[in-house]
């Protein structure tokens, strides 16, 4: 095994920072027309989603929800693929926005309506009262239109339901 030591020396360490100050930038490239085109770099996003809650029960409903575990989820857009890493590995959710080439990712928590369920467990996730239990993924096609689906990353009782597949979504809709 061999360790080497790099030294920077003139111009390159007279400009070199430990901050980046300007985005990254992709040559033109020449395409065989003669056109200049830019690469699209990959696209990056992540969130915090709750994944793992309790519900208070009430005598015939619940009175809240408490978050008792959460995970972050990153999302990228490459080569027109989009993956989100939920902690564990990476699930590819390509086929969720198929067909279309995908290059942009945003994640968020999914909203959710007023609390509503029965003894200890939640009627649906989406009426928790506060954003638990689903990741909202929304995707931008090359053709321009944008689509967005919720991913379950939580049962209706408060357990978590990762790793994270392009089951656990719903069908797209366009906004």
């Amino acid at each position: 095994m061999t360790c080497a030591t790099v030294g920077l020396s003139g111009s390159i360490a007279a400009s070199a920072t430990s901050t980046k100050t300007t985005p990254v930038t992709h040559e033109a490239t020449s395409s065989q027309g003669g056109e200049k085109s830019f690469i699209p770099l990959p696209r990056h996003d992540s969130t915090n989603i709750v994944t793992t809650f309790s519900v208070l029960p009430a005598v015939g409903a619940p009175t809240g929800v408490v978050p008792l575990t959460s995970q972050t989820f990153t999302g990228s857009a490459r080569r027109g693929h989009v993956f989100v890493h939920d902690g564990t590995a990476w699930a590819d959710l390509t086929s969720v926005f198929s067909p279309g080439f995908l290059y942009d990712v945003t994640l968020a928590p999914s909203p959710s309506t007023a609390l509503s369920g029965t003894g200890g467990v939640l009627t649906s996730l989406t009426n928790s009262g506060i954003p638990v239990g689903r990741l909202r993924v929304t995707v931008r096609k090359a053709d321009g239109s944008i689509f967005v689906s919720d991913c379950s990353v939580a049962s209706t009782s408060g357990a978590s339901t990762l790793p994270l597949t392009a089951a656990d979504c719903t069908t797209p809709t366009r906004l």
